[in-house]
């Protein structure tokens, strides 16, 4: 009940694209797993199959730069199995694999895994709350299903998206109440040379900020969100300013009557599968993540397994293709489709454009570092696992009563545990130990993965499908 390929790659954004281009240019026989419709990943998504339309100026430039990657993919024939999920690993390079009635393996000489990133938000008071979203999932709904996600709308956070996201919720006829943003203009003003190493990032960033200008949408710097308010469902918010640590400046506060708030304090990559794998993880020191350890073209620890894209290292669409390029070739070459003197050729291109990349990226990791004020807005009395429902309290309390790692705290207050598994907890859990425990983020290693490490259907684990059957789930 296996599959064999030469190179299988996880994900079909723009790293997962990239990869798979690569390798089959490369001669490899390759397959993409993904668990959406549609290839594309979140930046280049596209409507559902029984949807249909334009996307427009009011999506930003994502959708036309996509446009060439997209069709490249299709023109080489490569198979693809979507709304397919890789649920657990537990043999090297063979990945267990469900769509919603089914389940099989697949096996490859090389795996690309190019699994993304996941927003990274705050537990403040009020987060849960209908209303609220984080800002990938408004864009979400916007890109997938052209929905706005309320009347009166609040963002709040820092980082790329953050101007992303209001620029299209706004192009689309949202009406954005303000936009809240922890970082000061002058801090990326500060950066500006480092940034001019990329001018269409620039260039794209201006016209965003251009585009909420003209439609007189009030950017509201630095500031932050205290709390959500509202009985069922969001019916305001409190904002204040912050200082250089983004803590609240007393006397500064202020009520918006809003009935949606989006949030997200960038994004944070989904190293889930990577740990199943068995790959090496290191901590991200100014991101305050763990990624995995990579070589110089992206090979983890586990030889033949790959890891590319904001899923291993967040960075942005234009170092993922990249990356994924680099990390494809290099798989073909393991795979035995090409030799090591054409692969580093074919390589060379792709590896001095992301030695130009580095020194933009060192920048924009500078500018939107978190600083310590964003984790103080959580109250003992906020929820900080969503799913099982734990609040910053019951963690503090498991700490106090002897909890000495992730692992313990999940065990006695089952944070962690839910369908997300931590995804959207891990992070803040990590920051609340590491204070109580006067230890730094890096000494707590993550919570263990556990299979499944996204929801499959009980249907699925027990109808396993015959290897030689056509791509179930696939095209």
């Amino acid at each position: 009940m296996m599959q064999q390929w030469d190179v299988l790659v996880v994900g079909a954004g723009p790293a997962g694209l990239s990869a798979a281009t690569a390798a089959t240019r490369a001669g490899a026989r390759v397959a993409v797993i993904d668990e959406l419709d549609a290839p594309g990943g979140q930046l280049f998504r596209q409507l559902p199959g029984g949807l249909r339309g334009k996307a427009g100026s009011r999506l930003g430039r994502d959708a036309a730069k996509g446009r060439p990657l997209l069709d490249e993919f299709d023109r080489l024939g490569i198979q693809l199995f979507r709304n397919t999920t890789v649920w657990g690993c537990f043999d090297a390079r063979v990945l267990e694999v469900a769509t919603a009635d089914r389940c099989w393996r697949m096996a490859a000489e090389a795996v690309v895994i190019a699994t993304g990133a996941s927003d990274r938000p705050t537990p403040l008071p009020g987060w849960t709350l209908p209303g609220v979203f984080t800002l990938g999932g408004a864009q979400t709904l916007l890109k997938s299903q052209r929905v706005l996600p309320g009347d009166r709308i609040l963002l709040a956070g820092t980082g790329p998206l953050l101007l992303v996201v209001a620029s299209q919720l706004a192009a689309a006829g949202a009406n954005i109440v303000g936009v809240v943003d922890a970082v000061r203009t002058k801090a990326v003003i500060r950066h500006g040379i480092a940034l001019l190493c990329v001018p269409s990032v620039l260039r794209d960033a201006t016209s965003y900020r251009w585009s909420l200008w003209k439609r007189r949408v009030p950017w509201i710097s630095p500031a932050a969100i205290l709390s959500i308010n509202g009985e069922r469902e969001v019916e305001g918010a409190v904002v204040c300013s912050v200082d250089e640590e983004w803590r609240p400046i007393a006397g500064t506060e202020r009520c918006l009557a809003v009935d949606t708030v989006c949030v997200g304090y960038g994004l944070q990559p989904d190293i889930g599968l990577l740990r199943l794998c068995g790959c090496a993880i290191e901590h991200d020191e100014g991101a305050d993540v763990w990624v995995p350890h990579r070589s110089q073209e992206f090979e983890t620890s586990v030889p033949g397994v790959f890891a590319v894209g904001d899923g291993a290292r967040v960075a942005g669409a234009l170092v993922a293709v990249e990356e994924g390029r680099v990390a494809g070739i290099a798989a073909a070459r393991r795979a035995g489709r090409i030799d090591a003197d054409a692969a580093r050729v074919a390589m060379g291109p792709s590896l001095a454009r992301l030695g130009k990349l580095q020194r933009f990226r060192a920048a924009i990791d500078e500018v939107y570092r978190l600083r310590p004020g964003l984790q103080e807005l959580t109250t003992a009395g906020t929820t900080v696992c969503r799913c099982e429902e734990v609040t910053a309290s019951a963690v503090a309390d498991a700490l106090a009563g002897g909890a000495q790692s992730l692992n313990q705290v999940k065990a006695w207050t089952r944070a962690g545990m839910g369908s997300c598994q931590a995804r959207m907890c891990a992070t803040s859990i990590t920051a609340l130990a590491a204070a109580a425990l006067g230890r730094v983020s890096a000494s707590l290693p993550p919570f263990t993965p556990r299979p499944p490490i996204k929801p499959v259907p009980v249907a699925a684990l027990i109808n396993p499908s015959d290897a030689d059957e056509t791509n179930p789930g696939g095209n």
